[in-house]
């Protein structure tokens, strides 16, 4: 009799374990879920144009939809003394395929943070730009309860985010 009760709890611990593993959702895909900040801005320099990302936030849905907001600083020789100040607001779909993180754009607005013509001027230029963007493809480099790090296929960039 000890030995049936023994079989019976290891055979139900095993079957909670398989029911458990079978929530529908995967690790990183639960893991990814939920709002995400770039606490320290990012600047690049190419073709004598400096640009800083600052104030990013990322969020993922469960039901896969995505909403990034971040604004830029952009400085080059030309522009006045202040640089070209814009934010960048981006709606679409996200999806997780062989360890990489998909977004698909659907909505991008790209607005001046100043009121000046050169700014606008950027902001028409990027939206266009923006329009007419791929989806992007980032590999998942990490993702746990505090931290997501994801790096561009295409350009090498790397986000560190926490989560909000």
């Amino acid at each position: 009799m000890r030995l049936l009760q023994t079989l019976l709890f290891f055979g139900l611990a095993i079957l909670a374990l398989l029911v458990g593993g079978c929530s529908g959702e995967k690790p990183v895909e639960k893991a990814i879920l939920g709002t995400w900040v770039q606490e320290t801005p990012i600047s690049m320099t190419t073709d004598g144009i400096q640009t800083t990302t600052a104030d990013t936030v990322l969020r993922l849905k469960k039901n896969g939809e995505t909403h990034l907001t971040r604004n830029l600083d952009i400085a080059a020789q030309g522009l006045p003394a202040d640089g070209v100040k814009i934010s960048i607001e981006l709606r679409g779909r996200w999806e997780i395929s062989n360890g990489q993180l998909k977004q698909v754009q659907d909505i991008a607005l790209i607005i001046p943070r100043t009121e000046d013509e050169t700014a606008r001027k950027w902001a028409d230029q990027l939206q266009t730009q923006a329009n007419d963007s791929p989806p992007t493809v980032k590999d998942i480099i990490s993702v746990d309860k505090r931290q997501l790090i994801l790096q561009d296929v295409e350009t090498g960039a790397t986000d560190v985010y926490r989560k909000q």
